[in-house]
């Protein structure tokens, strides 16, 4: 009998791998329709997978593998975990009150924050991220404040000395911050050197610290180190953290929103 593609193991792979070429992550149901086997053998294709460091296994999922210094192109961060995001910054919108003054770094989800905001009356964003100074729909007794400094080519935010002196002089209601990787046992990452100085002067502005994170960060890992998980009052992800994740970051900070 010849034997096709799907009923090779390596062809599965190899089918899973063109998936992620183009897609942040891939589920247990997916990998199976993809390949059309059974769950069971998909999840037994990424297990296998995971060991050659392909991918890395997500719960009910895989990521594609990456080292420490990758760091995707902004346009793809823009286009992957979109309702995800939108279901964080939802969340992330109702901390938020009528006379507040915020900080939204430069992540993509807190350009979907941004999005949420558009109601709320004499709030303060001060931002880095140039998606939002450019598109923030705000009401009209609103301000937009943004902090100068060198645009990161490619990237669209604003990173240097100038930002963060000036962010230092700062001290907001609450500061919202991404990542690009998070380990819930040795901290918050991001993927380059130059958003580092940055993202710790937000931190420190911030009355109330809040991390804005989908699940896919909490498997990834990134090079540099940009604070403790403890640094935060809150964290706000998505359900695909798994159980084992979510039970740490409880014992480790004040609040933690699943959503």
């Amino acid at each position: 009998m010849v034997q096709t593609n799907n009923s090779i193991p390596a062809g599965r792979q190899q089918r899973i791998m063109d998936f992620l070429s183009v897609n942040d992550s891939i589920s247990i149901k997916e990998a199976a329709e993809l390949c059309n086997v059974s769950e069971a053998t998909a999840r037994r294709d990424l297990d296998d997978m995971a060991l050659t460091d392909l991918v890395e296994r997500t719960h009910g999922g895989a990521i594609l593998h990456r080292g420490t210094g990758f760091e995707a192109i902004h346009s793809e961060k823009q286009t992957v975990m979109i309702p995800e995001k939108k279901k964080i910054a939802k969340a992330a919108a109702e901390l938020v009150r009528d006379g507040d003054s915020i900080f939204l770094d430069s992540g993509t989800t807190a350009c979907v924050l941004a999005e949420q905001l558009s109601t709320v009356k004499r709030l303060t964003i001060v931002t880095n991220n140039l998606d939002i100074a450019y598109a923030a729909k705000m009401d009209p007794s609103s301000t937009m404040i943004v902090t100068g400094g060198f645009r990161r080519d490619g990237y669209n935010v604003l990173v240097g000395d100038i930002g963060e002196e000036f962010i230092k002089k700062l001290y907001v209601d609450i500061a919202f911050l991404g990542a690009d990787a998070v380990n819930v046992e040795k901290g918050v990452f991001n993927s380059n050197f130059l958003e580092i100085g940055i993202k710790k002067s937000i931190l420190n502005c911030g009355k109330k610290r809040v991390m804005i994170s989908d699940c896919s960060k909490f498997s990834k890992k990134a090079l540099a180190k940009v604070c403790d998980i403890e640094d935060f009052d809150c964290i706000i992800t998505d359900e695909g953290i798994g159980e084992e994740k979510r039970k740490v970051l409880e014992e480790k900070i004040p609040r933690l929103i699943v959503v």
